[in-house]
């Protein structure tokens, strides 16, 4: 016998655990200065299984990047989260690095 798993996605749930994380992190974190929200949930295309992609952009910071993530992280949210953190110098350099990863990320939603 097979079986069918039927996944909904609630946008509705994800666009509001989206603006309360922005507020959270603007209220914990001075050192925010951009919350970017891109991918297929912006662009209007997320399947049951995407994740959603943001990229905080900090003034400063001493931690090594991928070291910075467990801070930010959201707790309790609706669906995955792939989070990258980067400071406003590294987020340049990424231009240069991964022009289209930089394009995609600029061409999301700031929260």
């Amino acid at each position: 016998m097979n079986s069918l798993v039927i996944k909904s996605i609630e946008r509705a749930r994800v666009e509001k655990a989206m603006q309360d994380y922005a507020q959270w992190l603007r209220a914990q974190f001075a050192e925010v200065e951009h919350v970017l929200w891109y991918g297929s949930w912006v662009s209007g295309f997320p399947t049951p299984h995407s994740d959603v992609d943001i990229c905080l952009i900090v003034s400063s910071s001493d931690v090594p990047r991928r070291e910075r993530i467990s801070k930010y992280l959201p707790l309790g949210f609706p669906v995955g989260v792939d989070l990258c953190v980067f400071t406003i110098e590294e987020f340049e350099r990424l231009r240069e690095i991964s022009p289209q990863w930089h394009q995609a990320i600029r061409d999301g939603n700031a929260l």
